[in-house]
């Protein structure tokens, strides 16, 4: 795959009540205070200024629907350290290795279909070393019936020189 090494790209779905991340934790009861008793909360219900302690490592994804798709629409400053590039206008299928964009994609796809919040650990193995990140969906919904939006956050507490360093290897090999 692409040139690397790369054994397996998997991920776990974590229990949500037993989230032991703190700003994963807090994004979640944002999320859900802004919420109230709809689907979700609007797109315009949350406020930047009240999400400055992961701002970095959010992204907006646009649902696009007939056929179901993903576009993001935002990418956090730290998201594209990361990956090297600015995501902003790609599709999750986009993502390299074409593995981890598929597992993305399905993510998105069960948050759309649930209509829940889904917190993720997800592993991307290569022969000499596992990297791993977890990762909190956030539905959105301007309707109140369909998700229209998913906010993605990643947590603060990962390995990030090593992801970087990985996600940099397959940049240079496109």
């Amino acid at each position: 795959m692409d040139g690397l090494l790369l054994g397996q790209v998997e991920a776990v779905e974590l229990d949500l009540a037993a989230n032991p991340y703190p700003d994963l934790v807090r994004a979640h009861a944002y999320w859900l205070a802004k919420r109230q008793d709809r689907l979700a909360p609007r797109r315009r219900d949350l406020d930047p200024v009240d999400l400055v302690e992961v701002l970095p490592r959010i992204m907006l994804v646009n649902v696009e629907r007939e056929p179901l798709d993903f576009r993001y629409r935002l990418s956090g400053t730290g998201i594209g350290e990361m990956h090297g590039s600015d995501l902003t206008g790609t599709r999750p299928r986009d993502l390299r290795p074409p593995a981890y964009g598929r597992l993305i994609d399905s993510h998105y796809r069960a948050a759309v279909a649930r209509r829940t919040p889904l917190l993720h650990l997800i592993v991307l193995d290569t022969t000499d070393r596992a990297h791993a990140y977890v990762r909190l969906l956030l539905p959105i919904s301007e309707d109140g019936v369909e998700v229209t939006m998913l906010m993605s956050i990643d947590g603060k507490d990962q390995n990030k020189l090593p992801l970087r360093r990985f996600f940099e290897t397959l940049t240079s090999r496109r």
